[in-house]
């Protein structure tokens, strides 16, 4: 993975999905590398689908060679005695009513056989298939729960959806049809030279001479479609990805009336995808046209050159005879031989769409994580909630600039910490850093001692409530959203967060109470009531460390003044971190934190700040509405 992440530093961005698998996996087919990860697993069933589909693809051989077998006994008079290859003469009864019963009861138990093994074929292969997708599709949604927040920031979602949904249906598609339509290709393409070289092999070398011809264009269509559907696969991801931002930021489009815009930019994703989806269908529509053609010239030549055998013996310099039955049953294995040939252009088409998809798939799969947890991680256990920062630094991946520099302090178990300071200063990148959402450059964060990097995720994050300043809220019912950390917990506890989130009230006013739907992402609540039932949702978890980042962004003055009465309780007996714009909310704070450009420029209580006059007394005032009294120098800023 080196080479990745060395991609990774400085000024580099992620790469992008399909780039991880080709620069880690070069030289390994991504469909192969699928096989060779998910076939060990399911080796039964896919050993049983295998051996039935060969045997189905044999025994459609059978009755061509039947018929002929028939028409020289019976007919055509070129045969003295029935002889069928494979059966023993004395299995063969005397007299032509006999024989003619024999060979009839051969045709139906052919036929028996071969639909009961198409039925084992059928069912093994999408039990196989199913078991496969459904492996590689929780792999993947695995892998993408486990990357590190600076993915979801620089790849597109409209991708990522693409890669688990549109590329994971492509490859069933594979797996469904074109990996048993391969075995089927080869077992007849290998029975079928089989049994027309032991049945005449001068009329079977004339067939063969057009195989070289088709295997050829075959190649050359695989090499020139190949990136015509990488193209296509990257149009579909831009596609989503505008899609879904339409979708959830519909109510900004409309309060700007930019739907005709969205339009239009909907429609020259929608051409550009139009657009690599022709050019890939023109590759393809000009291939199968010129197979089927040669398909057709090849079938014709073995028609005219076996009649002529027939009728007026060997021609040039071939010197074997050929009778009537004979060229019956070289004329259905001729024509298959011709059509399988052509449909390796077919599995060449799916195979090469199935690797582009692959390809999305496994770089997911591979993806390199910046947040890795150690070998040697250890759990979190009766956490006291001390916090400690030494000398921290943090740059975002791409930036020009570090975000936080030198950082430094410590909270003691129970204590009330606000951060506070202008837009930009570092305040949530300190707190997502505790939360391992990032990794420090430089320093250490500890948690009673232990550096977080050396404990697991798991114990690190559940010793941790957060709520952030936009939160989410999963599709369901309130009370799911409350219970989060714990859906099998009582009514009681459920409540009793909601209460001590002043959340209570409100909730028992909703039609159904604590069974009311609250929509995707929320959208049928406030958003007050989204931040309080976030709040409530922390508070149910019951952490020994808090961390509230705005969150009361997004309430009313009254509801503020709600939550600020009931944050004493809140933060009782736990570690609490506070970030705020609104001062008042981390006025009673034990200690404040002011931070600027990344650095923490003052710390102490609310009033020692205001009695050094500083920039939290700057911040003060204009929280207060005083912004006559404020510095020259503040104003010269921005702040």
């Amino acid at each position: 993975m080196g080479a990745v992440f060395r991609r990774m530093t400085g000024d580099e961005r992620h790469p992008g999905i399909s780039a991880v698998y080709e620069e880690d996996n070069g030289d390994t087919d991504p469909v192969v590398a699928l096989m060779k990860r998910y076939v060990p697993g399911n080796t039964d069933v896919f050993a049983i689908a295998v051996c039935t589909t060969i045997l189905h693809q044999l025994l459609t051989l059978v009755p061509p060679y039947l018929l002929g077998v028939t028409l020289d006994a019976f007919f055509t008079g070129q045969r003295t005695t029935l002889s069928v290859a494979l059966v023993p003469q004395a299995w063969i009864p005397p007299g032509t009513r006999g024989q003619f019963g024999f060979i009839a009861g051969l045709f139906v138990a052919t036929a028996l056989a071969t639909a009961l093994t198409q039925a084992v074929q059928v069912v093994t292969f999408r039990w196989f298939q199913q078991s496969i997708l459904h492996d590689l599709r929780t792999d993947a949604y695995d892998a993408t729960q486990g990357l590190d927040m600076a993915f979801f920031e620089t790849e597109a979602t409209g991708n990522v959806m693409s890669a688990l949904n549109n590329d994971v249906n492509q490859l069933r598609a594979f797996l469904l049809g074109g990996l048993r339509q391969s075995i089927e290709s080869t077992t007849l393409l290998v029975g079928l030279l089989a049994f027309m070289i032991g049945l005449h092999w001068q009329l079977t070398l004339f067939s063969m001479s057009f195989l070289p011809v088709m295997l050829g264009l075959v190649y050359v269509y695989q090499q020139a479609i190949e990136p015509r559907y990488d193209d296509r696969r990257s149009a579909v991801g831009e596609l989503n990805t505008h899609v879904q931002n339409a979708i959830g930021g519909i109510e900004t489009i409309k309060t700007f009336s930019t739907e005709r815009r969205e339009s239009a930019q909907h429609r020259t994703h929608s051409r550009e995808f139009w657009e690599a989806d022709w050019r890939a269908a023109k590759l393809s529509g000009l291939f199968y046209s010129t197979r089927r053609l040669l398909t057709e010239v090849m079938s014709l030549a073995i028609v005219v050159v076996g009649g002529w055998w027939t009728l007026f013996g060997p021609p040039l310099m071939f010197s074997a005879p050929l009778s009537a039955g004979l060229f019956v049953t070289f004329l259905f294995y001729g024509r298959r031989l011709v059509q399988e040939s052509s449909q390796i252009g077919d599995l060449v088409d799916t195979y090469t769409d199935a690797r582009a998809s692959a390809k999305r798939v496994f770089g997911l799969l591979h993806y390199p994580s910046r947040i890795s947890e150690s070998d040697e991680a250890e759990q979190l256990e009766r956490v006291d909630g001390r916090v400690e920062y030494r000398d921290v630094s943090f740059t975002y991946p791409g930036a020009d600039s570090p975000t936080l520099e030198h950082v430094t302090f410590e909270a003691e178990p129970g204590e009330f910490v606000g951060l506070v300071g202008p837009t930009g200063a570092g305040k949530s990148t300190v707190l997502k850093l505790l939360l391992r959402l990032y990794d420090t450059d430089e320093g250490t964060i500890t948690i009673d001692g232990t550096d977080v990097s050396m404990t697991t995720m798991e114990s690190l994050r559940e010793a941790i409530g957060y709520v952030s300043q936009d939160p989410f809220l999963f599709g369901g019912t309130v009370r799911e959203n409350i219970a989060y950390s714990d859906p099998n917990a009582d009514e009681r506890r459920v409540v009793e967060a909601a209460k001590r989130a002043n959340a209570h009230e409100f909730i028992r006013d909703l039609p159904d109470g604590y069974d009311t739907a609250v929509g995707e992402r929320g959208v049928k609540l406030s958003g007050g009531q989204r931040q309080r039932i976030a709040i409530a949702r922390a508070v149910f978890k019951d952490p020994p460390i808090l961390i509230l980042d705005e969150a009361t962004s997004h309430v009313d003055n009254q509801t503020e003044l709600l939550i600020q009465e009931s944050l004493s309780d809140l933060i009782a007996s736990r570690t609490t971190f506070v970030i705020a714009h609104q001062l008042s909310t981390v006025r009673e704070a034990d200690r404040l934190l002011v931070l600027r450009d990344g650095r923490i420029v003052e710390s102490g209580d609310h009033g020692e700040l205001l009695e050094r006059d500083g920039l939290y007394a700057s911040l003060w005032e204009v929280h207060t509405g005083a912004t006559a009294e404020l510095p020259e120098q503040f104003r010269a800023r921005g702040q």
